[in-house]
């Protein structure tokens, strides 16, 4: 009888493999970020330091420069060699990508039919979205530095970033970018989760390791005897995970019309204002923030030189530049109100969100637009505010050579 080797089944259910996620050029690294500043008069002749911002990466030249990378054993590519404190997990409810399923086009011809397929350079480009929700933990957080590394994303405009998973068959690309961030939280029936949604968009230059591990729970000798349905049964089960995990919900989220730079001056002024003896007229009933970029693709020779060694890559390896063209911050807050309240009472101010965890979000210049307004007899007023967020006069527009790096300060 023949031998039977399953290619298809994995060892592993979905469920029992990870998703990763790493930065490709991490906030401090200054020397990665020189690229993006652009001299008056051209480089050669300017005379100061004076110039312009724009938020344009060269791919090419981010995957040579990017830590730990290597050419990738396979193909033209560059490689961001796994290293634990690199890659952080991040629990998602679902993700999914596409490394381009539109490359081949037929070629035209007087017959009509498609006799030859040819691939299209420009259509060689990497997109995927995933969700999560963000956690919080008895003990330690294993999905906190994954956190930090989206809410890092979410606020510097064009951070490029790498997702993989442990699935031996799945190769994903980057750089990659979030061209869509939305966290909201809705407690219209129940005290309901965080969740966060993202898009990507991004290049083919830089491609995931092979033989990346899936993370197991962290476990301990603090043995919990867990009880059975079947008194009866004989079979004892056990948890002794290091850690307890529940997601972040409705009751752990806040908002205030006001400017603040420092977290626990706004936690000051939200506890004070739901002392037991002053109860703000109001409830959040449910509030979402949503970050939206449009991202262009400049498709060149591909290949680039570098100390007078020219890299000649083939036309798998995607896009060479990506440059922000538009980016706009939008949200909305639900109140409920057992009277006729106004929550807003200005066009235009400051206003801070707070969805727990590292999601802090504070910005000084918001235009409001007219609240919409919901009455139930016997019940109260629901009213939702939906704003638009705009830049400070303290932005600097490349972002780092300043804290304010964009509308959220």
């Amino acid at each position: 009888m023949p031998d039977i080797i399953n290619n298809v089944i994995n060892s592993l259910p979905a469920s029992g493999h990870s998703i990763y996620v790493t930065e490709l050029a991490p906030y401090n690294s200054n020397s990665i970020y020189f690229q993006q500043k652009k001299f008056f008069g051209g480089y050669r002749i300017a005379k100061n330091e004076t110039g312009s911002r724009a938020h344009i990466w060269d791919l090419y030249l981010l995957s040579r420069q990017m830590t730990r990378g290597n050419l990738y054993k396979d193909g033209p590519f560059y490689e961001k060699t796994f290293v634990a404190s690199d890659y952080q997990p991040v629990f998602c409810s679902n993700f999914s990508d596409n490394a381009g399923d539109n490359v081949y086009s037929p070629v035209r011809n007087f017959s009509g039919l498609s006799v030859l397929n040819h691939p299209n350079f420009n259509q060689y480009q990497y997109s995927g979205n995933f969700n999560f929700n963000p956690i919080l933990s008895t003990a330690y957080n294993s999905q906190y530095a994954a956190e930090i590394i989206i809410y890092r994303a979410s606020i510097i405009p064009l951070y490029p970033l790498l997702f993989c998973s442990s699935i031996p068959t799945h190769k994903s690309f980057g750089p990659a970018f979030i061209n869509s961030f939305n966290i909201s939280v809705d407690g219209m029936d129940s005290l309901g989760d965080v969740e966060i949604s993202c898009s990507l968009i991004g290049g083919r230059s830089v491609i995931s390791s092979d033989n990346i591990p899936a993370r197991r729970p962290d476990v301990n000798d603090n043995i919990i005897k867990m009880k059975t349905l079947d008194s009866s049964a004989k079979i004892t089960e056990y948890n002794n995970f290091v850690n307890k995990h529940r997601a972040i919900n409705l009751s752990d989220c806040a908002i205030y019309p006001d400017l603040f730079l420092d977290f626990d001056n706004f936690k000051k002024t939200v506890i004070s204002s739901y002392s037991s003896k002053i109860m703000p007229p109001y409830k959040i009933v449910s509030m979402s923030l949503s970050i939206s970029q449009s991202i262009d693709f400049t498709y060149t020779y591909p290949g680039y030189s570098i100390f007078n060694i020219l890299n000649d890559f083939t036309d798998i390896i995607g896009p060479r530049f990506a440059s922000l063209s538009d980016r706009r911050v939008t949200g909305s807050i639900k109140i409920f109100s057992p009277q006729n309240f106004s929550f807003i009472n200005s066009n235009a101010s400051s206003l801070t969100m707070f969805f727990g965890s590292v999601f802090y979000y504070t910005m000084q210049n918001v235009d409001w637009q007219q609240p919409s307004i919901t009455i139930n007899p016997g019940s109260g007023y629901f009213i939702e505010y939906k704003f638009t967020a705009r830049m400070t006069k303290t932005t600097y527009l490349n972002g780092f050579g300043n804290l304010r790096v964009s509308e959220f300060l």
